[in-house]
């Protein structure tokens, strides 16, 4: 029997499993016996989305099995699923489900009017392969069940099966070969098409928002703690646990003061935290900001982008800040001082360190963040072997292949203008796809475009971050978009870096490689 995949699609369901292998061991060498895994079923009578368990076609005609594992209940009407513990969960009627799925198949090819002359025989079946079936009732024929003593010799219980669906009036006709390839060919085709690259991109934005969510177990540990130091690569959801760190107790009538460096960040996560008890500020903005709130020091502190911060100046506000100040009050830090140090005057990797020492006398608990929720594994890899930073482990899934371009004066406009082309050509949205440079707009490659495309890319700026991504393509300094991400980021006018380039000369590009979520292009100047 030829049976479609070669391979079972992957499932939850050892049942089905164990009657794919039975399966591929019936009819051997007999490939005029064809199963499908797994058929979606577009035109399900009862369901928005249909599936059948396995389909089965041969001169005999058509059939469908539905597979039912572990144990069943059947009490006033109504099935369950049992498991080992005596644990009961409603389920559909397994006949119920068998005959609608095979309707829904009929239905598929006689709307398809490619087998117009066709009397096609049809029958179902279910097949509970854990236990013994010994219940009669006029719903159900027992040659149509195929319990756990048939399935062991699988092939003559199928043989007895097809026999019994034959011997129905409306099924006398049969099959011939041609029948048999013309209805494989309709139901599961053989073709090669290029998914799209947006279709690509929206699945793996999918994956990222579900392992964002895995982040939510280390919100327990924070809270349980009064300070705490967490510390994580790009990638890894600290921005995201400390806007959730600052809701919650917002929500707890808790004065908190969140502060960071940038202003697009600040001014990006003002519309997501929503609390009167939230200030968000920027270092430079903190001491006004409180007296604009009219409070003395806050209960809590929160800092996103620490290693900003790490530094005399910005470490004497924030004392003054808390309640308690840095010793006796209540904080969290979040930061990634081995490898985005440095990108703002007043802050490098030496200083950023001795902080974290000063820090560290106040006994705070240590959250390291390992899993990356962000990037592709492509993407992962192709940082981690650039520019040998640690980027955590896991991201969201296998991606497209980095987009790597090397560009001299002359032609790099014109790459530039063909990367993006190339992606709006292919589906994906303006508003996924992100420029950034360490540049300026004006000394950046992004002028240089011509004049009909330039005018399309949107300039970031304090008012438009607010509401990010915006309506077309953005543009944005690297330093200006940390803590900032999105599905396409191309980067601009940064040199190819070298194996023993010092750490903090590749910060730049850390920071800008790593806002990618599914899709990573660099144009490399020589």
């Amino acid at each position: 029997m030829e049976i479609i995949p070669s391979k079972p699609y992957p499932t939850n369901s050892r049942a089905e499993l164990r009657v794919f292998d039975k399966l591929r061991e019936s009819f051997v060498h007999d490939f005029s016996y064809l199963a499908f895994h797994s058929l979606n079923l577009t035109r399900h009578t009862t369901k928005r989305f249909g599936e059948a368990d396995f389909v089965l076609i041969n001169k005999f005609g058509l059939f469908v099995l539905e597979v039912k594992g572990g144990g069943v209940k059947h009490e006033n009407g109504i099935w369950y699923t049992v498991n080992r513990y005596q644990e009961s969960h409603r389920i559909q009627d397994p006949f119920r489900q068998a005959e609608t799925a095979l309707h829904a198949i009929q239905n598929e090819i006689r709307q398809s009017c490619e087998f117009p002359h066709l009397r096609l025989p049809v029958g179902y079946g279910v097949i509970f392969s854990d236990i013994e079936w010994n219940q009669k009732s006029s719903e159900w024929d027992r040659n149509t069940i195929c319990d756990r003593n048939n399935i062991k010799n699988f092939e003559r219980w199928l043989k007895r099966f097809f026999n019994y669906w034959q011997s129905k009036p409306a099924n006398k006709n049969g099959l011939n070969s041609k029948n048999i390839a013309d209805l494989k060919r309709f139901l599961r085709p053989d073709f090669e098409l290029t998914e799209p690259l947006h279709a690509v991109l929206s699945k793996l934005e999918d994956s990222a928002v579900q392992l964002t969510e895995d982040q939510y177990k280390y919100l327990d540990i924070v809270a349980a703690n009064k300070r705490v130091l967490c510390s994580g690569g790009a990638g890894t959801g600290k921005t995201f646990l400390a806007a959730e760190l600052a809701r919650r107790l917002g929500d707890e009538d808790t004065s908190v003061v969140f502060v960071c460096k940038s202003n697009w960040l600040r001014c990006y996560l003002e519309p997501r935290i929503h609390s009167e008890y939230v200030t968000l500020s920027t270092i430079d903005s903190a001491l006004i900001d409180k007296k604009r709130v009219a409070i003395e020091t806050y209960d809590v502190l929160i800092v996103d982008e620490g290693q900003d911060l790490f530094n005399l100046e910005d470490i004497e506000v924030l004392e003054s800040l808390l309640s308690g100040g840095l010793k006796k009050g209540e904080w969290y830090i979040f930061h990634d001082v081995n490898n985005q140090a440095g990108l703002f005057p007043g802050s490098d990797e030496n200083q950023s360190k001795e902080i974290m020492e000063y820090l560290k006398d106040y006994a705070p608990v240590n959250i390291p963040l390992t899993t990356n929720c962000r990037n592709t594994k492509n993407i992962l890899d192709k940082i981690q072997k650039t520019l040998q930073l640690d980027m955590g482990n896991k991201g969201t899934g296998t991606g497209p292949e980095i987009c790597e371009s090397r560009a001299t004066t002359d032609n790099a406009a014109e790459i530039l203008k063909n990367e993006i082309k190339h992606l709006l050509s292919y589906g994906v949205p303006a508003d996924s796809i992100t420029i950034l440079s360490p540049l300026t707009y004006e000394k950046s490659l992004v002028s240089a475009l011509p004049k009909q495309l330039s005018k399309k890319i949107i300039k970031l700026d304090d008012f438009s971050v607010r509401s990010f991504p915006p309506a077309g393509i953005s543009f944005s300094e690297i330093k200006n978009f940390k803590g900032l991400e999105n599905e396409v980021i191309i980067v601009v006018d940064l040199t190819e870096p070298i194996p023993l380039q010092k750490k903090s000369e590749k910060t730049n590009h850390y920071v800008a490689m790593s806002r990618a979520r599914g899709l990573l292009c660099v144009i490399w100047n020589d």
